[in-house]
Order: C-alpha cells, then sequence, then structure tokens
C-alpha cells in the first residue's frame, strides 16, 4: 500500500487563521449592515423563507411537545440546540451566525492545507486560500440561518481527516473523522446521502489497482460509514415512533401544498420541461410571468438590483397542445383571478383546477412531442445556472445597487474557479482513471463531488438553486487549483510535483 509523505507544514499558521478571520469578517460585518429582511427582531443576520423551519422543530422540543418536523434533517437544528439550551431564540440566532463565520474561516486554512497535500506543493496552498478567501460564493452564507456555511466546512474537513489518514494509515481516528464529517453533511442536507459512496469508489478503486487488500478494503469502507450507520439508526427508530414506517432521512422533501401558491407543483412541472425556473422570489424566473407577475415586483421585504424582464415561454418549447397565445390566456386568468371577491371560493376552485388540468397536458405534450427540449435543452440550461450561480445570493444581487462590484464577482467565479475549475477537475479525474494513483487516488474525490452535485441538483432534481452548490464549491476550487498549478509548472518548465499529463 503507498504511504503518502505529509509534505512539510505551512509557517505561521496562526498569522493564516487570523488573516482568514480578520478578511471574512470585515465582509460579515458589511453584510450584516445590508441585512434587510428580519424574521426575528434583534437578529443581526438575513432571514430567509427557510430560516424559522430550522427553528421551530427545536423550540417546539423545549417547549415539551416533541421534534415536530416531517422535512428538515436535525443536523443542522442540533448546533442551534446547543446554543438554545443556554438562551433565548434571538441570542441563539445571533451565537449561530458567529460560530459560522469562525468555523468559516477556519475552513479556508485547511482548504489550503487540503491542496497543499492534494497536490505536493506549498503553491497549491496559496491558490487555495486566497481564491477561496475573497470569494463571496460561501461566505454570503455565513450571515444567514442556512446549513450552507456548516456542509461547505464540512467537506472541507472531510477531505482533509481522508488525506490525513492516507498520510498515516494505521491511525484509524483519521477515517472515522471524515466518515463523522460525512455524515454530519447528510444530517445536514440529506440530497448529499450519495455522496457517502464516495469514498467506498475511492477505496474500492484503491482495491482494484492492487494498492489495498479486501480485508483493508471492507474495514476502510465500514468505518468510514460507521458514523452515518449509527446516527442514522437512531434518527430511523424516531421516525418509526413518529410515522410508524421505515423512514431513513426524511418523510418529505417538500413543504407540504399548502404552503405553496396553488398549482405550484404542476407549474414546477411545466417549467422543467424547458429548463426554466421556478423559484418566483428570484428575478427573471420565467414562472413569475405566467403566474402573473410584474417586472421588478417582489413580495416585500424581498429586493433585487436587478432589471428584470419578464416575458413568455420560448417559441421552441411550443407543441400542438399550447402556443403563446395560450401562455397569454393562461396569465391573464391568474391576473383576472386578484380581480375576485374572497367569498367567491367556489369560481376559484373551479378555475384553479382548471389551470391544473391545461399545465398537465402542456407538459406531457413537450416530453412526448419535444423530447430534444426535456432531455437536452432543459438539463443544459439547467446545468448552466446551477454552475454560473444564476440563481442566488452569491454576487450580492440583492445587497449591492451598482452593477460593476456585481460583475467583477461574476468574472472572479469565471476567470478563477468556475472555469479553471471544470478544466481541473477533468483533469483530475482524467489522471486518476489512468491509473496514476496520485495521493492513492483521493485526487478523483473532488471531481466525483462535484459530478455528484451537477448529476442530482441539475440533471436528476432539475432544481439548480445554486445554493446547492456551495457545499460542493471548494471541490470546484480545488479544480481550479489543479489547473494554476499545472499551468505554472508548463510554464516554469520544472517537473511538476504532480504532473496532470
Amino acid at each position: 500500500m503507498n504511504q503518502v509523505a505529509a509534505p512539510k507544514p505551512i509557517r505561521y499558521p496562526v498569522g493564516w487563521l487570523l488573516l482568514a478571520l480578520v478578511v471574512k469578517g470585515a465582509f460579515f460585518a458589511w453584510y450584516l449592515s445590508r441585512a434587510y429582511y428580519h424574521n426575528l427582531d434583534g437578529f443581526w443576520g438575513q432571514s430567509n423563507g427557510d430560516m424559522m423551519t430550522y427553528l421551530a422543530p427545536i423550540d417546539s422540543l423545549l417547549a415539551h411537545q416533541g421534534f415536530n418536523t416531517d422535512y428538515r434533517m436535525p443536523g443542522y437544528s442540533a448546533v442551534y440546540l446547543a446554543f438554545r439550551l443556554f438562551m433565548g431564540q434571538v441570542h441563539a440566532c445571533n451565537a449561530m451566525i458567529l460560530l459560522q463565520l469562525v468555523i468559516s474561516a477556519f475552513s479556508v486554512y485547511v482548504l489550503g492545507l487540503v491542496a497543499q497535500r492534494l497536490f505536493r506543493h506549498r503553491r497549491a496552498f496559496y491558490w487555495a486560500y486566497f481564491i477561496y478567501l475573497f470569494s463571496t460564493f460561501v461566505s454570503v452564507f455565513d450571515a444567514y440561518i442556512l446549513t450552507e456555511s456548516l456542509a461547505a466546512a464540512s467537506s472541507i474537513f472531510f477531505l482533509y481527516a481522508l488525506l490525513c489518514f492516507e498520510a498515516q494509515p494505521r491511525q484509524w481516528g483519521w477515517l472515522l473523522g471524515a466518515g463523522c464529517w460525512l455524515a454530519f453533511s447528510v444530517f445536514l442536507k440529506p440530497a448529499h446521502a450519495g455522496t457517502l459512496a464516495i469514498p467506498v469508489v475511492v477505496f474500492g478503486y484503491q482495491w482494484l489497482r492492487k494498492n489495498l487488500a479486501f480485508r483493508q478494503l471492507l474495514v476502510r469502507c465500514a468505518l468510514v460509514l460507521l458514523p452515518f450507520i449509527v446516527a442514522d439508526s437512531a434518527w430511523m427508530v424516531r421516525n418509526y415512533r413518529t410515522y410508524h414506517a421505515v423512514i431513513p432521512l426524511l418523510k418529505s422533501p417538500w413543504y407540504p401544498e399548502s404552503y405553496w401558491p396553488t398549482n405550484y407543483f404542476p407549474m414546477i412541472a411545466f417549467c422543467e420541461t424547458y429548463g426554466e425556473d421556478y423559484s418566483f422570489w428570484f428575478p427573471n424566473a420565467g414562472i413569475r410571468w405566467f403566474s402573473g407577475w410584474g417586472d421588478n415586483n417582489f413580495l416585500p421585504p424581498i429586493r433585487w438590483y436587478v432589471d428584470e424582464k419578464l416575458g413568455p415561454p420560448p417559441s421552441y418549447v411550443y407543441t400542438s397542445r399550447f402556443n403563446q397565445d395560450s401562455m397569454r390566456v393562461m396569465r391573464q386568468t391568474f391576473l383576472d383571478m386578484d380581480l375576485l371577491p374572497a367569498s367567491d371560493s367556489l369560481k376559484r376552485r373551479a378555475i384553479h383546477a382548471d389551470i391544473r388540468r391545461q399545465l398537465v397536458a402542456y407538459t406531457a405534450s413537450v416530453k412526448a412531442e419535444k423530447p430534444g427540449v426535456y432531455y437536452g435543452i432543459a438539463l443544459a440550461r439547467y446545468t448552466f445556472d446551477f454552475l454560473n450561480g444564476t440563481r442566488g445570493y452569491h454576487f450580492l444581487d440583492d445587497m449591492v445597487q451598482t452593477a460593476w462590484p456585481r460583475w467583477f464577482l461574476r468574472a472572479y467565479h469565471w476567470l478563477l474557479v468556475l472555469l479553471p475549475g471544470v478544466i481541473g477537475l477533468i483533469g483530475l479525474l482524467v489522471v486518476g482513471l489512468r491509473g496514476r494513483l496520485v495521493n492513492n487516488g483521493l485526487i478523483l474525490v473532488p471531481p466525483l463531488m462535484v459530478g455528484y452535485a451537477v448529476v442530482v441538483f441539475a440533471l436528476a432534481l432539475r432544481h439548480p438553486e445554486t445554493r446547492y452548490l456551495a457545499p460542493f464549491y471548494p471541490f470546484l476550487v480545488l479544480g481550479a487549483v489543479s489547473s494554476f498549478s499545472f499551468l505554472m509548472n508548463r510554464l516554469s518548465q520544472n517537473q511538476p510535483h504532480n504532473r496532470l499529463s
């Protein structure tokens, strides 16, 4: 078995940690000064529609009414409980975002160490550290009661622990630690459950390359999965007692239908046929047009500094069952609904039932008559939107009115992370599959992680809200570091420490 030698440690770790805390802290303080949406009086951070769903189960538990939730895993709520036991709701929320800031700053330094160990060069530390430090893609979530900040840090800590184990394979605690961070990530975001297979795949590949004995393969897989198995077994017991059914993760991945606008789920299915955005709280989401919204008209206190131009679906979507006129009639029906008296509930229900039938028919016709749109254009649009950061807060579109800083952040994302990251991840995947077991195959982890995110959120779920990319963003940064390291090695005409050719 190949043992990976640990690189020489980075000097002045305290200095690097302090620098990350100062830079992240300055952005955090500025972001709080711009926060405009508060679910709770006295909460410093930025709220959103999901915030209270993480708090309510714990507040219910402390009121001796049980941990009541059908659509949240307990990972994030457990962190909130640790504060809530000693302080009130608002102070606990403020403590949460301060904790997220500290962990986020620490994760910047650890990501640098991951890059140094992965690519075996001190220069990789600096690339990863500074690219990730000055990116807003994940930092915005430090000020939210949302899982993204802790999930991104968990991704980094998982890979660091895995690399430490490969460097010291007799210290099984590192492998258990990697499993703990991976399990915590799933308990933050259940859609991450499939990532549990990634270290198993890597260990299996090591075994196929005869770098592991079969017994070692079984032991490694068992240890890395053990934390999740133990935690999820306890969670399944709770679910069985609550629902009298075997539920490994969640009873429901969506809020109940009553939470959403009428006919929202049929509208989602229709939007999915051609890759349209159905998050009506984001600007330029197609669902906003045909459900009757006007340009730049958002429910207060939501605001966006993006010029919104709504319009009907593109011409390539239409089938024998509907055309642009059909969509304009539907839009007008939504507008007319606002004029109906609230007491006329029977007429409202009849109109909604008719809209539902139309949407179901339109959706089926696109799938039947335009498979190229449904399986090609729609998935390509969703993949682009997911990686581009189209649907989210990452580039401060709701915080900064002046356009050029927001364009600068987009350019930063494209030039320093996305383009070099995708190229680098492809390179790492090719190197790994060719049998160059750099770091005993752990270079496969970043491309597998990002590939998983794209497949699950953009392609399978067709739900590419960009915040779901945030936990995988550190792996995209590592792909960029791979590209820049390779380029610098080529330019300097030196023998690279980790050649990608």
